[in-house]
């Protein structure tokens, strides 16, 4: 069975890692920080971007509820057919 809600490792967390390993050793005012902060920001984005393509739980949450909600109505209006008493008034007596 597949897991939904299991979150896919990216492909970019682990250069992610390696950047965020190598800035914890320097001073943040040094220029190789600053260029591993831009390519932090770099990466960051392009995993935010590969990560908006997947669904979101709350996603398919919110459809399979909406299609249960449908499904029931329909199955219940089939079942228990409701019929107005006022139409009866419209007929013609012939």
């Amino acid at each position: 069975m597949v897991n939904i809600f299991q979150k896919n490792p990216s492909k970019l967390d682990e250069p992610i890692d390696k950047v965020l390993t190598r800035m914890k050793d320097l001073e943040p005012d040094s220029e190789e920080y600053k260029k591993l902060l831009t390519t932090l920001d770099k990466l960051m984005e392009l995993q935010s971007e590969e990560q908006s393509s997947q669904f979101s739980p709350d996603t398919v949450l919110n459809v399979a509820g909406s299609l249960l909600e449908v499904l029931l109505i329909v199955a219940y209006e089939q079942k228990h057919v409701m019929v107005s008493k006022g139409l009866g008034r419209f007929r013609r007596n012939k």
